[in-house]
């Protein structure tokens, strides 16, 4: 690319930064629920989301649509309209009490790129979409059977055989197909018509998104390249069943104490797990749930039952298989050693998204034309752009830094990194 149009888009994402702020101020004032803000998946504040988006999209001229999920397609159009777009988003819902950013940045980013290229007088070879995507934060939202990523899954048809029935929505404590309908979208539609996306005729899908852990902060980096999408395995109803006894009575070789049954099943796969670290793997893991009955369980009683969770991350499926069975294996090593049945019950697979390295290098080709220096970084949250890989669509995602973390009312992203993440994010739309 021709300096001088480097310099226009530059330019042109930096004036449009005021009108991104506007919207963050504006959609943070509006769903903000106590500490933080909340946009129930099909709930008033997403609905508060996409409406802000689609009046900015009228502002700028776009063509509007939606789909039979209640997705929002908002269309800049290109020199060849027959040409596969490129779509550009993210999701407009948050957890509960979440923060501002997460989701939100992804689309917002799209809009003022857009508004920047109407500036610069930049019309990209072909359509681009900016997207703003229904319950992506479902795991918060809904219980049951489902494959989270509800609205871009939607899109893609990639719905499991009857998930809008075995979706629950617990706010609303509707089906995912009553709550869909509900909202007046049309969930038969999304079961019996094609998808509304066809992957074959997309030419890729980029996803702006603040970074949920600490790595760009650490390295003081404004912007990240993202490598891949952690896949997961995750044991969501383990127990450690032993038997209750009196607490003073009872001599410690005949305890059969589940507590420290469990204790020790945690610290014997984390030594694993620091191994394969130390190894050069990718693997993150945390038992996220721990507990015991209150009403049963007491300070001077042996424990019973202790019921936890383990969540193991990582870009290989090799690792995370293997881990798997060594979680087993420690399981069962305990069981015959303690007498306590470290029951680990079913286990669910998400699969890794190694996005794709032409992608990524034309990403890292853009950070340079844009002056930025960025580090590379895999993702241990899921994302759309996960299923937009999984269908085959060239897919790539960029991260912008962000204290504290995500899913927290606490997120601080600065407006000056996310001005140089909506640089390279305009800049891989324009030469997509």
């Amino acid at each position: 690319m021709k300096d001088n149009f480097e310099q226009a888009l530059i330019t042109a994402v930096e004036e449009s930064m005021e009108r991104a702020d506007q919207f963050f101020l504006e959609i943070e004032d509006k769903t903000k629920d106590g500490p933080g803000v909340t946009r129930v998946a099909w709930g008033e504040g997403e609905q508060i989301g996409h409406d802000m988006c689609e009046a900015w999209a009228k502002e700028l001229g776009m063509e509007i649509s939606g789909d039979s999920a209640g997705n929002l397609y908002m269309t800049f159009p290109g020199e060849d309209r027959e040409a596969p777009p490129f779509i550009v988003g993210s999701h407009m819902d948050t957890v509960p009490c979440g923060g501002n950013y997460d989701g939100a940045a992804g689309v917002i980013s799209g809009l003022a790129a857009i508004q920047a290229f109407q500036a610069a007088g930049i019309t990209p070879a072909q359509d681009t979409i900016v997207m703003a995507i229904r319950a992506e934060e479902a795991g918060s939202w809904f219980s049951g059977l489902h494959g989270g990523h509800l609205g871009s899954r939607a899109a893609l048809g990639r719905f499991m055989e009857d998930e809008l029935n075995t979706a629950h929505h617990n706010y609303f404590d509707k089906s995912l197909y009553e709550v869909i309908k509900t909202a007046g979208f049309d969930p038969d539609a999304i079961a019996n018509n094609p998808p509304h996306l066809n992957p074959q005729k997309i030419k890729g899908y980029c996803e702006l998104h603040i970074e949920q852990g600490p790595i760009l902060i650490a390295e003081n980096k404004p912007v990240g390249v993202v490598s891949g999408i952690r896949g997961n395995r995750r044991f969501r109803n383990c127990k450690a069943l032993g038997e209750y006894n009196h607490g003073g009575a009872t001599p410690q070789s005949f305890r059969k104490d589940a507590a420290l049954g469990a204790a020790e099943f945690l610290y014997k796969f984390e030594q694993v797990g620091l191994q394969t670290l130390a190894d050069g793997g990718d693997l993150v893991f945390n038992p996220g749930i721990i507990h015991t009955d209150p009403d049963v369980n007491g300070l001077s009683k042996v424990c019973g039952e202790v019921n936890f969770t383990l969540d193991m991350r990582s870009e290989s499926s090799e690792i995370l298989d293997t881990m798997r069975k060594t979680a087993e294996g420690i399981a069962a090593e305990i069981s015959e050693q303690r007498g306590v049945n470290v029951d680990l019950g079913e286990f669910s697979v998400s699969v890794p998204a190694a996005l794709q390295n032409d992608e990524k290098h034309r990403m890292l080709k853009g950070c340079a034309a844009m002056g930025l220096e960025a580090t590379s970084l895999a993702s241990g949250g899921g994302h759309d752009a996960a299923e937009f890989h999984h269908e085959g669509v060239p897919s790539s995602m960029i991260f912008i830094r962000n204290e504290n973390g995500s899913h927290n009312t606490d997120e601080a992203m600065e407006m000056e990194d996310f001005c140089e993440g909506t640089k390279i994010l305009a800049w891989m739309m324009a030469t997509a």
